[in-house]
């Protein structure tokens, strides 16, 4: 009984490596980040006095950004000798973005911040699925590219709480500055990891 289990582990790690938990990590608490302010992000844009076309708009802000600079920020990260680094850059964008959305207080820092935002994103997107796609084994691909799928949904779910309950009690600033404290942390725990980690 003893052995089968500790077979069944020894077969679990080794379908999981080192490097994958330490993006899915990152990635989880990245998702938990952004996820604590989305679904409550038009309720913010009303909170500083504007509408719900202005919310809209600065949304279109933050999706164009992304969208146009992923483009061009694959083809860079392409050429990085580390594409890690990647994931640090959009670390250190999302925290920024986080803080210009808790000096926010109209519509120019808005669409600032949502620009900001955008960046971060597309700093992240493909640093991430081409370092995460380089340690998946081609016979578990599938199920290592699972657990990221479905960290994807479980913990927006889990911050849209947290994020909630913390506006409501404590305000918008003090979230800005725990997604922005989320964003810095993992940058920099991915800047002082050992290179041959990732």
């Amino acid at each position: 009984m003893q052995h089968s289990e500790q077979r069944y582990q020894l077969q679990y790690q080794s379908k999981l490596n080192g490097s994958l938990r330490v993006l899915l990590t990152v990635s989880g608490l990245f998702t938990f980040a952004f996820g604590m302010f989305s679904p409550i992000y038009a309720i913010f844009v009303e909170s500083i006095g504007e509408d719900l076309i202005v919310a809209a708009n600065a949304w279109a802000v933050f999706s164009l950004t992304a969208g146009l600079l992923t483009f061009v920020v694959g083809k860079w990260e392409n050429e990085l000798k580390e594409t890690e680094l990647g994931i640090v850059y959009s670390q250190f964008i999302l925290g920024f973005a986080y803080i210009l959305y808790y000096l926010t207080d109209g519509i120019l820092m808005l669409y600032l911040a949502q620009a900001c935002l955008g960046a971060g994103m597309a700093f992240f997107w493909p640093a991430f699925h081409s370092t995460y796609g380089k340690h998946t084994d081609r016979k578990e691909a599938a199920w290592q590219w699972s657990l990221y799928d479905g960290l994807a949904y479980l913990l927006p779910a889990i911050a849209a709480v947290v994020g909630g309950w913390t506006v409501e009690h404590y305000g918008f600033g003090l979230m800005f500055m725990v997604m922005a404290g989320i964003s810095f942390f993992c940058g920099l725990f991915i800047l002082v990891l050992p290179r041959k980690v990732l």
